[in-house]
């Protein structure tokens, strides 16, 4: 059997066994974390793809991101699937299957290594690892982006391997080197379209030069040399427009994070300390990648790493790229996949950081091919140094490759609902506030009011961490807690206590208001409630509501004309609107 025909072969087993084994996703709901806002309540996703919304997903930083495409393929599956969830699971499962049928055609492209290049698409295709970037609807941006990276990286392969003439003196020159630039601009618009799904791929012109230098050969050492760099300049130079995308990119996505103030600040979270987490986070990523165990779908950010465990990380982390990089002349595939999973990572190590998580099994998602190239060229060195092993070698590759079948099926079962999701959370990684909290209002969301109550308040006992209590991440904790406290058990001190308390946290927290005046007015304590209704007014002037309740509370004051007033701009607001 020739090549290309085994080549078929595995596309279609690679595709075959992905889509089985992620299919339980197709049946799985939205989750009560990301999936509301990006998905279920956002208005501009619902109408599908219109040209308005095009054009807001163009200029929106909504959910603190700048990723049209990303809100696009959301829109498209509101076209076709409406706002039930499978169809939602669906496009993210047939992503992921895609990228690992394209992840091995581009690495056989590459390399021209049929088994190496289908084993890594194996284990980056069924890896438990990739269970939160496949299963969670919000994280279609991971699979989108990667997505275009591959078609981007295939497509600067042709680039490089397209015959080019620097004079073309005949007609078939012409069409060699047109076709030459019709690659490259291709590869630059599939990059485009990555940096446009998810910032994530902004590292892609590095992976360009690690690829030039294996396997493309177009340059032969790491040695940083005045001769050396020489070498480099004209791969350097070939790489500006894409460093370019890149550049602007990084613009976009810091106005969208700064806007919606995302970026934790250096007074909240030290230089130090984000060091330590990156060098210690590199470390629990390639546990994971290797031994995929106690996967969370939030990992706490902790107020500071022991001591041995940064300087352990660090000297393995030393140790592993020192011994990479010697062997890279006879082995280039060890310090290319390393260097691969390492640059891949840098946006999200924490350095710059965004969001309350130490790391996310998410951002392992592209980083991870670079160890799965790794070992797989390394597996395939040694069988051909030990040629009697190879067989014992290939077992155990299978054997592997079905415990992690096995392993993602099982981790897959914890995506199935947020209440599932945020126990299995709790049970990996205890102590964690973000966990309980969401776990709360999946319970509190289905109707289990006082377990939801009890989550809420596991929350607020423990004790944030640094960077949780500079985002004030336990107001929302105290607001639905004096939901419950209101509403189910008619507890209105306790109740109030909870409203002023996440007010204290989040002073523009305009719920907050509504609900602590509807306490304050339950416990007939007029003037107080007038305050909070004005206070709302205030922060949401074109709310309906809020003039309605105003005016009602107004009333009950006695302030006739003023209640009067309230209930006219209430009715200005929504015409139709009885007032009384």
């Amino acid at each position: 059997m020739q090549n290309a025909q085994r080549a078929q072969i595995i596309c279609l087993v690679l595709a075959a066994i992905t889509l089985a084994v992620f299919s339980p996703a197709t049946h799985f709901a939205f989750l009560n974390c990301d999936d509301q806002t990006y998905v279920v309540d956002n208005t501009s996703i619902h109408n599908g793809v219109t040209g308005a919304g095009v054009i807001w997903a163009l200029k929106s930083n909504y959910a603190s991101n700048w990723h049209p495409l990303t809100w696009v393929s959301h829109m498209l599956d509101c076209d076709l699937f409406g706002s039930n969830p499978r169809g939602h699971h669906l496009t993210n499962v047939l992503l992921h299957a895609a990228n690992s049928v394209f992840l091995f055609l581009v690495l056989l492209q590459l390399t021209g290594a049929l088994w190496r290049s289908a084993f890594v698409a194996a284990l980056f295709a069924w890896h438990p690892v990739h269970v939160e970037s496949v299963a969670w609807v919000s994280e279609r941006k991971d699979v989108l982006s990667t997505l275009f990276a591959l078609l981007a990286i295939a497509a600067y392969a042709r680039y490089v391997k397209a015959p080019k003439v620097q004079s073309p003196k005949s007609k078939v020159e012409e069409e060699q080197n047109q076709k030459s630039k019709i690659y490259y601009s291709l590869s630059l618009l599939f990059f485009a379209f990555g940096l446009m799904s998810k910032p994530m791929v902004v590292t892609l012109p590095c992976l360009l030069l690690l690829l030039d230098f294996w396997p493309l050969q177009r340059i032969s050492s790491f040695k940083f040399q005045v001769s050396s760099f020489r070498a480099w300049r004209p791969l350097l130079l070939e790489k500006i427009p894409f460093f370019a995308f890149a550049a602007l990119d990084c613009v976009a996505t810091v106005w969208a994070q700064r806007s919606a103030d995302s970026v934790v600040s250096f007074n909240a979270l030290p230089l130090s300390l984000r060091l330590g987490n990156a060098l210690v986070s590199y470390a629990r990523y390639l546990g994971k990648i290797v031994w995929p165990t106690h996967l969370s779908v939030f990992y706490p950010y902790p107020d500071h790493w022991n001591l041995w465990a940064v300087v352990g990380a660090g000297l393995l982390l030393l140790v592993l790229s020192i011994g990479m990089v010697a062997r890279a002349r006879q082995q280039p595939f060890l310090a290319v996949g390393w260097l691969w999973f390492l640059g891949a990572l840098v946006p999200v190590i924490g350095v710059a950081q965004v969001g309350p998580q130490a790391m996310a099994d998410r951002y392992a998602y592209l980083p991870s091919v670079g160890v799965f190239v790794l070992l797989s060229w390394s597996l395939g060195s040694f069988t051909e140094t030990c040629p009697r092993l190879s067989k014992p070698a290939g077992m155990l590759a299978g054997v592997w490759l079905i415990a992690l079948i096995l392993c993602t099926r099982v981790q897959l079962q914890y995506w199935r609902d947020s209440g599932t999701l945020f126990s299995h959370a709790l049970a990996v990684t205890p102590d964690n506030i973000f966990a309980e909290y969401n776990l709360g209002q999946a319970l509190d969301l289905q109707g289990n009011k006082e377990e939801a109550a009890a989550h809420y308040a596991k929350a607020l006992a423990l004790r944030p961490s640094r960077i949780e209590a500079a985002r004030n991440s336990q107001y929302a904790a105290h607001y639905n807690w004096g939901i419950i406290l209101a509403n189910q058990q008619r507890k209105f001190t306790e109740a109030e206590a909870q409203f002023r308390a996440a007010l204290r946290a989040k002073p523009d927290f305009w719920q907050a208001h509504e609900s602590l005046g509807e306490v304050l007015l339950a416990m007939d304590r007029l003037d107080e409630a007038v305050a909070e209704f004005r206070t709302w007014v205030r922060q949401t002037p074109s709310n309906q509501q809020a003039w309605q309740h105003l005016g009602t509370a107004l009333e009950r004051q006695g302030k006739g004309d003023d209640a009067a007033r309230a209930y006219e701009e209430a009715a200005r607001l929504t015409p139709s609107i009885l007032t009384r």
